[in-house]
């Protein structure tokens, strides 16, 4: 729900009224919207702004005092009085018609019932039922020379025509411009004793291809993030912003940046293309690597010395240097063991070649191959051979699982996350010379919850106006 104060350009002056606008889901593509406007402010100055003179032609003047205005049910009630002056019309109908002597003055009292309706995207107003009631003998006579008909005639057509030019139309707010109602039903309505509304009931769509215009608007509005610089040239239907965030299971947090894309792929789904710039986490990466444990057991440890991470096209490759320590181990239980003395000491330099996946929105990585590097002289066949790749293998599951309990989770921002961006498929990508990044590829599946969702965020933000 959103509460806008608009007005409405009528002759002479902007007159002010409150608008409140809902929405509701109503299918994929489609919410439901609603506009309820407050023309109390309206009603209470309308006497002084329709009491005036009126000229319909040269042999009549009028002049119109409303005394009240008030609804009733979805119509609205209007009484008052007008002062009605007949006067010769010398030429009448030519173009040098002029007024002569004044003939005759009549005081009349008028009721009239204002109808409403839904003409385009607004509420218009028409003089529907308007009884007049001349005072006095000299009104008895208006009746009989058809002076009180010429009147409600006049009357009738000033009035109308004044109603045509202020319309009661709704605007969406700026940031909501592109959201343009098809506006089904309207009319007046009263609001607690007698207050004058107006409200009216239709749909907005909401495609995907209006949704990413949206974004679009946010960003020239400056609500959104500006693309990066260095990306390449757009479709004229998408949209690329720029985000600046940390990284918060890092200790401490480390800084990163991702480069979103989003277009229509149909009416109800938005391609989603993230590029995570991963750099600063890798400068980082050494610092935080140094003496993380990737074996410990009873009969091993296995610290990490130094590490680096290389990306090399869609491959990321890792060299560390472990330290390598056997001990002996020895049973003290049915389940249990006791760590002996160290056996052997080295440190190991390894390279390691890493694969990604996407699970749940992280990227899971995953150790595909391990080797010392350099690589040592070939082992011979046999049963030392065995022992060897078996151990290998060990350490590469081990450090496998290591690595898929620490997914790296990029935290989208809030805009991002309302939207709920599901992503299929993920890579590592070189960025310059060997520069860690990501890449994500998904899609937005569209809702008319979803859609309620930003309009909501805006609010939050004081973009949009608050609840009323």
């Amino acid at each position: 729900m959103l509460g806008i104060s608009q007005s409405i350009d009528a002759p002479g002056r902007p007159l002010p009224l409150d608008v409140y606008l809902g929405f509701a889901p109503q299918s994929a593509t489609t919410l439901g919207v609603r506009a309820a406007v407050d023309l109390r402010e309206i009603q209470r100055i309308l006497p002084s702004l329709l009491s005036k003179r009126f000229e319909p032609d040269c042999g009549l003047g009028l002049t119109v005092g409303l005394t009240s205005a008030q609804a009733e049910g979805d119509a609205v009630r209007a009484r008052g009085r007008v002062r009605a002056e007949l006067y010769r019309c010398k030429g009448r109908g030519t173009a040098s018609q002029a007024r002569g002597a004044h003939l005759w003055t009549q005081a009349v009292d008028f009721d009239a019932l204002v109808s409403a309706g839904l003409v385009g995207e607004c509420v218009g107003f028409d003089l529907r039922d308007l009884t007049l009631a001349p005072r006095g003998v000299i009104g008895g006579l208006g009746n009989l020379f058809g002076i009180t008909e010429k009147v409600r005639l006049a009357i009738l057509k000033e009035s109308n025509e004044a109603l045509r030019e202020a319309p009661v139309c709704p605007e969406m707010p700026d940031a909501l411009a592109l959201l343009a109602p098809d506006f089904s039903s309207g009319g007046a309505v009263e609001i607690s004793d007698g207050g004058i509304g107006a409200a009216l009931e239709g749909t907005v769509a909401t495609d995907a291809a209006r949704l990413v215009g949206i974004l679009r608007l946010w960003q020239a509005k400056g609500f959104l993030p500006k693309a990066g610089e260095g990306l390449p040239q757009l479709p004229e239907a998408a949209v690329s912003f720029r985000f600046e965030e940390d990284l918060t299971t890092a200790v401490p947090p480390a800084p990163y940046r991702l480069d979103v894309t989003m277009a229509p792929a149909s009416s109800t789904r938005i391609s989603v293309s993230v590029k995570l710039d991963l750099r600063e986490l890798q400068q980082r990466l050494p610092e935080m690597g140094k003496g993380a444990l990737l074996v410990d057991d009873c009969r091993a440890r296995v610290e990490v010395q130094s590490i680096e991470t290389i990306a090399q096209g869609t491959n990321l490759v890792a060299l560390a240097r472990l330290d390598a320590r056997n001990y002996t181990c020895e049973r003290t239980g049915d389940s249990a063991w006791q760590r002996g003395e160290l056996e052997r000491y080295e440190q190991v330099d390894v390279r390691a070649e890493v694969s990604a996946s996407v699970v749940e929105n992280c990227a899971v990585f995953h150790l595909a191959d391990l080797a010392r590097d350099p690589p040592l002289p070939m082992v011979a066949e046999g049963r030392q051979g065995a022992r060897s790749e078996a151990a290998r293998m060990l350490f590469i599951d081990a450090v496998d699982h290591l690595l898929q309990d620490r997914p790296l989770c990029p935290e989208l921002p809030a805009e991002l996350r309302v939207l709920d961006p599901q992503f299929r498929s993920g890579e590592p990508m070189e960025m310059g010379g060997g520069g860690l990044g990501f890449g994500l590829e998904g899609s937005v599946d569209l809702s008319a919850t979803t859609i309620v969702a930003l309009p909501q965020l805006l609010q939050e933000r004081g973009v949009l106006p608050p609840r009323p």
